[in-house]
């Protein structure tokens, strides 16, 4: 049987609205590059994937002018309204290329500081006996107390305490099989989910499945959400590159 490919996949469709700024997050500078950039790299240096494959905004006209990307890398104007719609249609538009067995990496193009070894560590884990037909996402315990909360007014108030000891922040790459996800993606109401393992966890609970592994990620993986954290990222980067030095 010819070995599985692992191919990973970079939606970067969004326009980044919460972030704010002259054009959307993911090309903006980041050390040199812009974000996406430093995020595709970062997976190629990573991952050491097969395939790199971004998907875009059917409008898009900022990523052809990138002049730093790592060899090979495909792109696909085929961007839906949400991350779900991406991603479902970037695996139907590479179903001719791909076997049921192959990997899909599924990795926000915002996260730019993924440490290599978290990367090496989900490969290593969802190509394994562990996670060889459930899938592994990257993700962290939560740390603080976590509340929950209700609006009286135009105030938040907490009305509970939960035990964060169940609870896990998810990041990403998120890692499955092409088949196992297509069908996921695939399932009603799954273009709703906020990432991949949601859809993976609803169809396997219907099927009987093995249920995605959670891997220890790390708080470096840190989501461009607001423009106060393009600095983060700038600092994470420094930190990183002074600590392999």
């Amino acid at each position: 049987m010819p070995s599985s490919l692992l191919i990973a996949l970079v939606p970067a469709a969004g326009g980044g609205q919460r972030f704010g700024g002259p054009q959307p997050k993911q090309y903006m500078a980041l050390s040199g590059r812009t974000v996406l950039e430093c995020t595709l790299w970062r997976l190629q240096q990573g991952l050491k994937p097969d395939h790199i494959v971004v998907v875009l905004a059917s409008d898009d006209k900022i990523f052809s002018t990138l002049t730093d990307l790592p060899p090979g890398v495909e792109a696909l104007y085929c961007g839906g309204v949400t991350r779900a719609e991406s991603v479902r249609n970037a695996l139907l538009a590479l179903a001719k290329q791909c076997s049921d067995r192959d990997w899909i990496a599924v990795h926000d193009a915002a996260r730019p500081c993924v440490p290599v070894t978290c990367l090496q560590s989900l490969t290593t884990v969802a190509r394994g006996a562990m996670g060889g037909e459930s899938g592994a996402l990257l993700a962290v315990p939560l740390a603080d107390t976590l509340k929950e909360g209700a609006t009286d007014g135009a105030a938040a108030r907490a009305v509970a305490t939960l035990d964060r000891a169940r609870f896990w922040s998810a990041q990403t790459p998120q890692m499955f099989r092409y088949g196992l996800l297509s069908k996921a993606l695939s399932q009603e109401g799954a273009l709703l989910c906020t990432d991949e393992s949601q859809a993976v966890e609803r169809y396997c609970k219907q099927t009987g499945g093995a249920l995605p592994l959670l891997l220890r990620g790390s708080v470096q993986n840190l989501k461009l959400t607001y423009a106060e954290d393009l600095p983060l990222a700038e600092a994470i980067l420094a930190f990183q590159k002074e600590k392999i030095s």
